[in-house]
């Protein structure tokens, strides 16, 4: 397991701290929609911690962790474009992603084709969905930028970290 290279670059790390009080509001919603996605994210900051000389090309991962405030150990930025239907390979099969979307974008629509759902997906919006599971897609016009973020199942197994239990709709409610 190593560090991406993009967090290994200064103005990344600079990123990941303007996002610190984002990325804890984030993190307080995932752990009400999600708490076993929420525990087993926590679980895996923990393990990097406490294991960094098991990461490869850990230089400066310290500082990163210092402030990195989501539970979850992955991220993706989309920025102006679409998406075609598509799953999350990476991410695991019973935990949600998380989508956060913001710009100046118009006329967003985010869709759910396999259940034959189409959601206003405006600036702001934060979808909680199986991404690795249901085929999903996004359509907008105009500045956009999509937040993804969610937890590897590769990470999970390398770390000994639990698998959280599949997302239960009694969460949610």
């Amino acid at each position: 397991m190593e560090m991406g290279a993009e967090l290994r670059k200064p103005a990344v790390r600079n990123w990941v701290s303007v996002m610190e009080k984002s990325n804890l509001l984030l993190g307080g919603v995932i752990g009400a929609m999600n708490p076993s996605t929420f525990t087993a994210g926590v679980n895996c900051i923990k393990a990097i911690r406490s294991n960094i000389e098991c990461i490869a090309k850990s230089e400066n991962l310290e500082d990163l962790l210092a402030i990195w405030t989501s539970p979850l150990v992955a991220a993706s930025v989309i920025n102006n474009r679409n998406t075609p239907v598509h799953r999350d390979n990476g991410a695991t099969y019973c935990s949600m992603d998380f989508l956060t979307s913001t710009g100046s974008f118009t006329k967003g629509v985010f869709m759910v084709p396999g259940l034959g759902y189409r959601f206003l997906f405006k600036s702001g919006t934060l979808i909680g969905l199986l991404g690795r599971i249901v085929p999903h897609a996004a359509d907008v016009s105009g500045e956009r930028l999509c937040y993804a973020q969610y937890l590897r199942e590769d990470v999970l197994h390398a770390l000994g970290v639990e698998v959280p239990d599949w997302v239960n709709v009694d969460n949610l409610f």
